[in-house]
């Protein structure tokens, strides 16, 4: 199912192709969204590889998120795509793992 008409809020998590930054080639993977705009949406990176920079988050309630593991999003790794890209949604972030997303990102994103 696609989600091009569904309505699409800050802190839903959704598998899409993430695309590698080359360009090359993308991944299955989950996101989250950070912006939603018209058509289109800016969404994270979720993985499970543990690192730790300013731009990783570790999601606390993953599993209620609907993440299979421990996750973190990467807000440092963003891309701007057509809802449609959308494939499939696993869940919603919790107030706590929200709040940690917007700390960071107006943290480290400044303008």
């Amino acid at each position: 199912m696609l989600f091009a008409e569904t309505f699409v809020m800050l802190g839903d998590v959704f598998l899409c192709h993430f695309p590698f930054t080359t360009g090359a080639a993308s991944k299955t993977r989950p996101v989250l969204v950070l912006f939603a705009f018209q058509q289109d949406v800016l969404v994270c990176r979720i993985t499970s590889a543990a690192r730790s920079g300013a731009c990783d988050v570790p999601l606390l309630d993953w599993s209620s998120a609907g993440l299979a593991k421990p996750s973190i999003a990467r807000i440092d790794r963003v891309v701007t795509m057509e809802r449609s890209l959308l494939k499939r949604r696993l869940g919603q972030l919790s107030l706590r793992d929200l709040h940690a997303i917007r700390s960071a990102w107006n943290q480290n994103m400044q303008l």
